[in-house]
């Protein structure tokens, strides 16, 4: 992938991240190891692969959030 692409991707998985914290289905600390790395996506001078390793994290980070297991009180809100 090349490194605008990956910034995009990069922007795209922020916006799901921020939407996740903001409808309640994560908290930013769900997201500390990604803060750590401190590249953002208008970082636009970090290198590639710091890029890719941001985008690796904050995937890894998502998919963790939706995999966890309902609560009961999340199921009877979805009902």
């Amino acid at each position: 992938m090349k490194k605008n692409e990956l910034v995009h991707f990069h922007s795209l998985l922020v916006t799901i991240a921020e939407e996740f914290v903001d409808s309640g289905l994560a908290t930013k600390a769900d997201f500390a190891e990604y803060d750590v790395l401190d590249v953002s996506p208008l970082a636009l001078r970090a290198a590639r692969d710091d890029h890719e390793r941001a985008v690796l994290t904050l995937a890894r980070l998502l998919a963790d959030v939706v995999r966890e297991p309902e609560t009961p009180s999340q199921a009877v809100e979805a009902n």
